[in-house]
């Protein structure tokens, strides 16, 4: 009696991981794209990265720039697909960086193949730049 009792039991909690699992992996899935972001003739060592995260209806965009330590302090325009889209504070160690999600109310453009991502000083000099 036992043993079909263990058995039993076993199986049941066999049958609820295999029930669990695709909803756990549907639930994390969705896509994620990154691109380089790379420096022009007027910042040569900037350098940064673009993240693009959607699963459904929500989307995520992170833009980080580094090595702009020249702007420390000042704001920088991130435009995407020509579009002003955010515009962070340079850190004392020159990076600036945002992070938007669609889960959180914010505003995020749709990235498609072929998206562009820049930074600009607010005097309008490309510091970084990148597409999809």
């Amino acid at each position: 009696m036992r043993r079909t009792t263990l058995i039993g039991a076993i199986a049941a909690c066999l049958a609820l991981v295999v029930v669990a699992a695709p909803a756990a992996s549907a639930k994390g899935g969705g896509t994620t794209r990154a691109i380089a972001l790379k420096g022009t003739i007027s910042f040569p060592n900037a350098t940064g990265k673009a993240v693009s995260k959607v699963n459904g209806n929500e989307r995520e965009l992170e833009v980080e720039v580094q090595h702009i330590r020249s702007l420390a302090g000042k704001r920088v325009n991130i435009f995407v697909n020509g579009n002003l889209w955010a515009t962070p504070r340079v850190s004392a160690l020159g990076q600036a960086s945002v992070d938007r999600s669609t889960e959180r109310g914010q505003r995020v453009p749709t990235i498609r193949s072929g998206s562009t991502v820049r930074a600009r000083t607010l005097g309008g000099t490309l510091i970084v730049r990148g597409s999809f």
